[in-house]
């Protein structure tokens, strides 16, 4: 009796050692240009996430969410990384070792939009400087040259200021301390910015997706984890509520397009020292936002 009670209790010991012993599998939140009021909603989303899908896939994806504010933090914590929601040029940037499962959303794209204060009467104003940019991907200077202005604005490095994250974005146009931003439009709704005008748009791009570090994923595994993130119904963020299965292929050609500078036909403007009215398609009319910039909460 005493040898089978020290050995039920010897097994209890070893599965609460390893229990212990268990290392923490992480769910990396990196969405440095997605507009959240306060930082802790980051971590909430992440939270939110991570319950669902350890509630559809079980303990097998019991994953801790943490918020990265770069992907050199990222990158130090690699080993801990199993899955990781983030922006779709640091995927395209990334995607020899990343494998995209799911993107926000329930198909569509999104686009990177330029908001501008009066200063700012055309892109080539830019060229003093004063866009403000939390980019997620490092060096910037290629996706921005390349993808978001198709090779008609050259972007050096006085003339890009970086920012943290969104709110730090606003808060250097708040102070007149930046004259410009760089944002994407599902954001638009969410924030508050005064006399600031809508001065670009960029292409379609995908909207924050979930990868997972590595290719190697049996496909099996990939379908069980599209299917538990396309029946997510999220509360935390209006604009990350839902997401929809990907491939390759929307990431790859993005990818694309930030290695191989590209032109516009017709040109969108000439950059000159003399201001130039941007000329049609996706040039927005000059209405401001009727929007105080000093508070940058979310719409009610």
């Amino acid at each position: 009796m005493m040898r089978r009670f020290l050995t039920v209790l010897g097994v209890l010991l070893g599965l609460t050692h390893a229990a212990l012993a268990a290392p923490e599998r992480v769910l990396a939140i990196y969405l440095p240009g997605v507009y959240f009021p306060q930082l802790e909603r980051k971590l909430d989303l992440g939270s939110e996430l991570a319950t669902h899908l350890q509630k559809k896939l079980g303990d097998k994806y019991h994953l801790s969410a943490r918020v990265y504010v770069s992907a050199e933090a990222m990158d130090a914590d690699a080993n801990r990384i199993a899955m990781i929601l983030t922006e779709s040029p640091y995927v395209a940037q990334n995607l020899p070792k990343l494998l995209p499962l799911a993107a926000a959303g329930t198909g569509s794209d999104t686009r990177l939009a330029v908001l501008a204060t009066a200063a700012v009467r055309s892109l080539t104003d830019l060229k003093r400087g004063g866009l403000v940019y939390a980019s997620p991907v490092e060096p910037p200077q290629a996706f921005l040259e390349h993808f978001v202005f198709e090779g008609e604005l050259a972007i050096g490095k006085d003339m890009l200021q970086p920012a943290r994250d969104v709110a730090s974005a606003l808060s250097l146009l708040s102070v007149q301390k930046a004259q410009a931003v760089l944002l994407y439009e599902d954001n638009l709704a969410s924030i508050r910015a005064q006399n600031l005008r809508t001065l670009y748009r960029s292409e379609l791009l995908p909207r924050p997706t979930v990868v997972l570090p590595g290719r190697t994923a049996d496909p099996a595994e990939q379908q069980k984890l599209k299917d538990a993130l396309t029946s997510f119904k999220g509360l935390v963020h209006p604009d990350l509520q839902t997401f929809h299965p990907v491939t390759d292929g929307p990431y790859q050609k993005l990818r694309d397009r930030m290695q191989q500078k590209s032109r516009r036909q017709p040109k969108l403007l000439e950059l000159t020292d003399e201001p130039t009215q941007l000329p049609m398609p996706r040039l927005a009319q000059p209405t401001p936002l009727q929007v105080p910039l000093k508070a940058f909460a979310p719409v009610d």
